[in-house]
């Protein structure tokens, strides 16, 4: 009758990888940012990016704001610390300084 040809497994479709819209210098740059300077720059700078409608500035913006909230509690515990241990380090350094007095 007919000649059968073999069977050929479905073709997956070929998905379309995006580029990105942000280089890797960029985004270290700006997470470094956000890290050193959170309270005026790092939040304003994760306000911008998760106001755009595209996912990866979202993404940029969730990450930035996610390090500017880590650096601001970090900043404030080392700031405690400080201040609470201050008067310790001056009852242990004062002798060493002394000493050092020619």
């Amino acid at each position: 009758m007919y000649q059968q040809y073999p069977q050929y497994p479905q073709q997956q479709p070929a998905y379309y990888q995006q580029q990105q819209q942000y280089s890797g210098c960029l985004k270290f740059l700006l997470y470094a940012v956000s890290l050193l300077w959170p309270l005026p720059i790092g939040f304003i700078v994760a306000i911008v990016f998760i106001s755009r409608p595209d996912a990866e500035s979202k993404s940029l913006g969730n990450t930035c704001l996610i390090l500017s909230i880590v650096s601001m509690v970090v900043l404030c515990c080392l700031t405690i610390v400080g201040t609470l241990a201050w008067p310790t380090l001056l009852v242990i350094l004062a002798p060493i300084l002394d000493s050092m007095n020619y």
